[in-house]
């Protein structure tokens, strides 16, 4: 009897401890959102993970995802209501052909990036992604973005729609539904390049936006115009003033290097004439009438 006394308080501190162990169990994923994009930015493929927790789930979480093992892990991020992504310490455990990340999720997105070695032989070109089955998955779409310049594409799942995608780029989108937990999923990508070139140096360079009257730093004629048509008038009228006043002194002074004209000789001692302007002159005048000069009388022969 005391033995039985003895077991109900431990068989209850069992169901307490259970209870979020069994909680932790059943933690899926409601979206798995997996973007594939090879020869973007690197030589390799960029894999990125996001990850969206049921959201029924008790946080803070901790899940433990596979990816392959030997890749350059890029980024673990979790999100947050006030900066949006941040970044989330993770460990890292190899287990054969897997890397198994542990991460404390405190919120229901998760991301993760990295990039894995690209196949390749000769022009052609090949990439398998495999989701390993940690968790169930409501619905997993995965986007692949095709370089530029690629041809010949062949994926193992029909795409359910192709359009733009990333810097104007192709991308295929391929969607699985109701995976369950321990359910893998693999897809085989195959394409044809003949160069190396990444596609993010072979974009064509825009602008940020298309500039337009309130553009910093853009002047517009139309503003300007009616300050440019003052200046051009102002400037006439002092090219005409200076003109006016330079004429003005020209017709009033005397003429400086005009030619000296000789005066006539008529036989007539009586009259003399002006050495500048050749003006005849009166007998008894000592400046000339006309311009003024002072006459110079020649002594008579």
């Amino acid at each position: 009897m005391r033995k039985l006394m003895l077991m109900v308080p431990l068989l209850v501190l069992l169901m307490l401890v259970a209870v979020p162990v069994q909680a932790q169990s059943v933690l899926h994923l409601s979206t798995l959102s997996v973007d594939i994009w090879p020869e973007y930015d690197q030589p390799a493929v960029l894999m990125i993970y996001r990850m969206t927790l049921a959201s029924d789930t008790t946080l803070p979480a901790s899940l433990a995802v596979r990816i392959p093992s030997g890749v350059e892990i890029n980024a673990v991020a979790v999100g947050d209501p006030a900066q949006g992504l941040v970044n989330a310490p993770y460990d890292n455990t190899v287990q054969g052909q897997w890397s198994v990340l542990t991460i404390t999720a405190n919120s229901l997105q998760v991301q993760v990036e990295y990039y894995m070695p690209l196949v390749k032989n000769g022009s052609m070109r090949h990439i398998v992604f495999e989701w390993a089955g940690d968790y169930a998955v409501d619905k997993l779409d995965a986007n692949f973005l095709r370089p530029m310049g690629a041809d010949n594409v062949s994926i193992s799942l029909m795409p359910i729609d192709t359009g733009p995608g990333q810097d104007g780029l192709t991308n295929y989108h391929v969607q699985k539904a109701g995976l369950a937990a321990g359910q893998s999923f693999t897809l085989t990508i195959d394409y044809q390049r003949n160069t190396d070139n990444l596609s993010i140096s072979s974009l064509p360079v825009q602008a940020v936006s298309t500039p337009g009257p309130g553009t910093p730093g853009r002047v517009s004629v139309t503003g300007i115009l009616p300050f440019v048509l003052a200046g051009i008038g102002v400037l006439l009228i002092v090219a005409g003033l200076v003109g006016f006043v330079v004429w003005q002194r020209g017709s009033r002074g005397p003429a400086t290097g005009r030619r000296h004209v000789s005066p006539p000789k008529d036989g007539n001692d009586e009259f003399i004439y002006c050495q500048q302007c050749g003006k005849r002159a009166q007998a008894g005048d000592v400046f000339c009438r006309t311009c003024g000069t002072r006459l110079r009388k020649e002594p008579a022969e």
